[in-house]
């Protein structure tokens, strides 16, 4: 006998209607609005069914049978039918008030639904039909194991594809049976390719790679083909809108006995860590260098341990050595001055156990060569969360030179005190007495003309010796006092004009000397250091202009401003010289005539300009042949409010 479920749907269809009549129910599919079928619904059955139907109460719907009690033809079954064409041949048992009955059922689609038929196996079929039901239960079983182990594998390969995208990365495997390489997904994107420039070869990929980086990345594959084991890379590639990116790529090479037979590995971009760490170690070198231009030391010293970690730059400054790099403090404290030691010790514990930020100390250190620094400490303090200090970060500059330099200063000033005491007072007193003590010879009757004149030339050169010590004490005063000191108040430099030309007129009662005021002249100044500025320049004025013409002293107002002029006519100064005429130990310019240079240091107009500055003004000179020599001081009306 011929087992139902072996012949083809045709075939078992004409064998059904040929034999004797049996149980036949058709059923029409069911949609749902996208046209996919839901169900199936029973339409018509032939009359060997009737019986079935009415006495089972089979339900309408395919759905509702198994809760009937009709159990083993399947909505899913029936569902596959329909779509593969492929006969159903499954066991239906029906239960219905302590009746039971089974049934072989065949369906086979036809037209838009299905048909069932319902047979009761022979004895002989029955063993045949349970093997086929079991042959046709495991072949489902492993179809839907395989179905089910395709979604799985779809499954991690999409989690592998997301995770690769999330991490930047593609993966790659090249075997030696397909000699062609495997990309992952959007791997052409991910070098900033046009679709299809990676190709399936080593030379695709490799023409995407920077020029200058290509025979590194052969060599790398060589090198991992040649060895079985771990390999990584680190290249370049220029995509397509011009941009250049980093990648490295990491991955495992297999061999078979000498041959390899397979390469797999991933490739991320590792740009944004590329630029971090350049700007990193640029940072870092930028810092170092800074450190070495400004004479420090870095240290960093974990407050938890106690260990110290010192920049390479202390064996530099210091002479200790590689291996005095990690310490822990008391290394340093060892090093510390006898004398200052306890103190900056101290005050270190003192700082970490406050709240303060920042700390600073200057002390000696001992150098490897048994001699001492002078250095500045700085450090800063960090804390965890809970405000505990956990390190502090500092640097050492040694300061021994411009200790040095202070003690030299200090010296200086010293030196320059004992100095300007000794021009002020030491030299002045000898200096009056012989000026003194020439004007008692001159007032005697009994000294003849020839003792007269001595006495006379003892006091002028005493005079002059006077004013020379007073410009070395102004000279001194404006180098290395930080200028020639004021007593500002209230004064008429009209009033103070005239009395220069009064006493210069004295002097020289030979010469003329003209004065003309123009407007207010009342302002806040240091007269008697005006006095001396006016006397300077009248007196050269005198002393160089020509002696047949008067000397102008005019004093002018222009609003917030005073300005004084002092003219004379003759020979101009040298161009060469008018660049440096204010500097210190520089003559104004020569006679006219031989014999008649004025002797002095040549610190007249330095300290002209001196005390003009000193109040907040300014000195100016023009001199040609035509117009002679005019010198122009323009002053503040106010010397207390002008910067000096």
């Amino acid at each position: 006998m011929v087992s139902l479920s072996s012949l083809p749907g045709n075939a078992l269809a004409r064998s059904l209607h040929a034999g004797s009549p049996a149980p036949c129910i058709r059923l029409e599919a069911l949609r749902g609005s996208a046209g996919d079928v839901l169900d199936f619904q029973w339409t018509s059955l032939n009359a060997a069914a009737e019986h079935f139907v009415h006495d089972w109460g089979v339900p309408p719907v395919l759905s509702r049978w198994e809760p009937q009690g009709l159990r083993g033809v399947e909505l899913e079954s029936c569902v596959r039918v329909w779509a593969t064409g492929v006969p159903l041949s499954s066991t239906l048992r029906l239960a219905r008030d302590g009746l039971e009955a089974t049934f072989q059922v065949v369906g086979l689609k036809e037209a838009d639904g299905l048909v069932l038929w319902l047979l009761e196996p022979s004895p002989e079929d029955a063993e045949g039909l349970r093997d086929a039901l079991a042959r046709e239960r495991e072949a489902r079983r492993r179809a839907e194991g395989a179905l089910e182990g395709t979604r799985d594998v779809q499954a991690r390969e999409e989690l592998l594809r997301l995770a690769l995208s999330m991490a930047r990365m593609v993966a790659w495997e090249w075997t030696e049976g397909r000699r062609a390489v495997t990309w992952s997904q959007d791997a052409d994107g991910f070098f900033g390719q046009l679709p299809g420039a990676l190709g399936c070869s080593l030379p695709g990929f490799l023409s995407c790679v920077l020029a200058e980086d290509r025979p590194k990345v052969a060599r790398g594959i060589e090198q991992a083909l040649a060895v079985d084991g771990a390999y990584t890379l680190k290249f370049r590639c220029r995509h397509v809108d011009g941009a250049t990116h980093w990648y490295e790529a990491v991955g495992q090479s297999f061999h078979e006995g000498e041959r390899p037979h397979r390469m797999v590995g991933v490739v991320m971009d590792c740009t944004e860590r590329e630029h971090a760490e350049a700007t990193l170690r640029e940072a870092e070198e930028r810092y170092r260098l800074a450190a070495r231009a400004t004479h420090d030391v870095l240290w960093d010293c974990d407050l938890r341990t106690g260990r110290v970690l010192w920049d390479a730059g202390q064996e530099e400054l210091f002479g200790h050595g590689r291996d005095a790099a990690d310490h822990d403090i008391s290394w340093w404290t060892e090093r510390l001055h006898p004398d200052e030691r306890e103190a900056v010790s101290t005050g270190l514990h003192d700082f970490i156990a406050s709240d303060r930020a920042a700390w600073q100390a200057e002390y000696r250190f001992l150098c490897h060569d048994g001699t001492w620094a002078h250095v500045l400490d700085r450090g800063v303090l960090s804390r965890d969360a809970a405000g505990r200090p956990v390190r502090m970060i500092g640097s050492m500059m040694d300061i021994t030179e411009r200790k040095r330099a202070l003690e030299r200063l200090a010296e200086e000033a010293q030196f320059r005190e004992r100095f300007i005491g000794i021009l002020g007072h030491d030299l002045r007193n000898p200096l009056n007495a012989i000026t003194l003590s020439a004007r008692a010879l001159r007032r005697r009757t009994a000294m003849n003309s020839s003792q007269q004149q001595m006495a006379q030339r003892i006091e002028a050169s005493a005079e002059r010796m006077g004013t020379m010590i007073s410009d070395i004490l102004d000279l001194t005063r404006a180098r290395l006092s930080g200028g020639i000191p004021l007593q500002l108040a209230p004064a008429n430099l009209s009033i103070v004009c005239r009395q220069v030309v009064e006493e210069l007129s004295a002097v020289h009662p030979d010469r003329s000397i003209a004065f003309d005021v123009d407007g207010r002249s009342d302002g806040i100044w240091d007269a008697d250091r005006l006095a001396q500025v006016l006397s300077n320049l009248v007196g050269n004025a005198l002393e160089h202009g020509d002696q047949d013409a008067p000397v102008l002293l005019r004093c002018m107002d222009e609003e917030a401003r005073q300005v004084v002029e002092v003219h004379n006519p003759g020979a101009p100064i040298p161009a060469p010289q008018l660049a440096t005429l204010f500097d210190p130990f520089r003559q104004a310019g020569v006679a006219r005539e031989k014999g008649r240079r004025r002797g002095g240091l040549g610190l007249g107009l330095f300290i002209v300009r001196e005390i003009v500055h000193a109040h907040g003004g300014s000195v100016d000179v023009r001199s040609s042949e035509r117009d002679g020599t005019t010198f122009t001081v323009t002053l503040p009306r106010d010397a207390r409010r002008s910067p000096r």
